[in-house]
């Protein structure tokens, strides 16, 4: 297996890695944190300017980076910050 095989085999495991992690973690049946997830994503993307990876690696990067303001978004609608007051 050529080292291009190797490289992509570990995308494709990494990507359905997310995913899982992505798809079984929270999510909120109006749907109002998933908007908010991708709207600071592609927030975060437009100030990166031009990625030079694959589009499989710039999704890749995307999914997991909702997951991080999904489950940020989680733990401040929970509580569960040190030091966070009441929250809507």
């Amino acid at each position: 297996m050529s080292d291009e095989d190797d490289a992509r085999a570990e995308l494709e495991e990494w990507s359905e890695f997310v995913g899982r992690i992505r798809y079984d973690g929270p999510r909120p049946d109006d749907g109002r944190d998933e908007r908010l997830a991708d709207e600071a994503v592609v927030s975060e993307f437009s100030g990166w300017g031009r990625l030079d990876g694959s589009a499989e690696m710039n999704n890749l990067v995307c999914r997991a980076l909702e997951i991080g303001y999904l489950r940020a978004l989680q733990d401040v609608r929970e509580r569960r910050i040190a030091g966070l007051g009441p929250t809507n």
